[in-house]
């Protein structure tokens, strides 16, 4: 088994990627998904690909607090499921370095390591580089292939300067800034040929930098909804202004009115699609929230039916009983005294 390690921040585009991957290639895949919060999403986005069997992982990141568990876990996929290639797609704020020290712990002569990669919004990349420079830089600087993603929505520059410093800080790297859908076959299939020098996968967590995921906390809220789409839209546009905290990712399904819609929160931009309603209805509408701060009561009491009637509620009450005290009398007398107003 052949082990590939697909990194990037949250919302670089691994999930994509790795589609791409197996339709391009059509070989023996298992994906091993490390999703950071207890929704795992994107993991149900793979499923829906004939060529992948998903191996979820929601626990703990895997480069560090979980990284007892994936190696367990890789060697229980090597020996049950017995796949060609096994993709491993760790959670956003992953350090590879960490990540490929602990799949070599387990590597044997039936267990190797790839070339990973690592992919780079080039959009989004500058504020995250600047905001969470640790985990951007180990991310970028260990991976000999930087694939930047979203290049056909750059603006004038952005590609040049992610290029530019991505070869500053990894000057052996191969960076490639073509769309997904335009590269050709021979790149994906090379990517499943090139292993990686043992020396490089023998990185570590310098002393003193914290665990990936300690600065960061999620939410998954499950059993979401909202009364209409322009409910939906107001919502995106408070999250990214940071009204309900500094959310760096958040993705969704659920309905608004008569209608299914999934959202795509990446730093300060969203998206809104159409979405197919699941097979277990309205439970199955579930929303993950991530970032170094994250206002769960407001997301709560925003995106969950039970508790915004409950607010609601609370607040008409508490407005009736003012009401009743405007009303009401005080129970004692007042003495006028005529002062000869006009």
């Amino acid at each position: 088994m052949r082990v590939l390690v697909v990194s990037g921040f949250l919302g670089a585009g691994k999930t994509t990627f790795i589609q791409e991957l197996a339709r391009r290639t059509g070989r023996d895949f298992v994906v091993y998904e490390n999703e950071y919060g207890q929704a795992d999403i994107d993991a149900a986005v793979l499923s829906q690909t004939d060529e992948l069997s998903v191996w979820e992982s929601t626990e703990n990141c895997i480069c560090c607090s979980g990284k007892q568990d994936f190696a367990a876990s890789v060697l229980t996929i090597a020996n049950t499921l017995d796949p060609e290639y096994l993709v491993v797609e760790p959670t956003g704020v992953a350090r590879l370095s960490s990540v490929l020290a602990n799949v070599d712990q387990v590597s044997y002569e039936r267990i190797s390591l790839l070339q990973p990669l690592v992919i780079v919004d080039a959009v989004a990349w500058e504020r995250q580089r600047e905001r969470f420079s640790d985990i951007y830089l180990d991310q970028v600087a260990t991976a000999p292939v930087v694939v930047l993603s979203k290049v056909q929505h750059a603006g004038a520059g952005q590609v040049e300067a992610v290029r530019a410093w991505v070869a500053e800080k990894n000057p052996g790297a191969r960076i490639v800034d073509v769309p997904y859908d335009q590269l050709d076959d021979a790149f994906f299939s090379a990517l499943l040929g090139r292993d990686l020098d043992p020396s490089r996968a023998a990185g570590a967590p310098r002393e003193g930098v914290a665990a990936a995921g300690d600065e960061f906390e999620s939410l998954s809220l499950a059993g979401i909804a909202l009364p209409a789409e322009n409910h939906l839209l107001w919502f995106l546009d408070a999250l990214v202004a940071g009204v309900f905290g500094e959310v760096v990712r958040a993705k969704g399904s659920l309905p608004c009115g008569g209608q299914w819609l999934r959202f795509d929160v990446v730093d300060r931009a969203w998206s809104v699609t159409g979405a197919q309603a699941p097979e277990g209805g309205e439970k199955d509408a579930v929303a993950t929230f991530i970032g170094p701060e994250v206002r769960r009561p407001w997301l709560r009491e925003t995106l969950l039916p039970l508790v915004r009637d409950a607010v609601a509620a609370g607040r008409a009450d508490a407005a009736e009983d003012a009401a009743h005290d405007v009303r009401r009398p005080h129970g004692h007398h007042h003495d006028h005294e005529d002062h000869g107003h006009a």
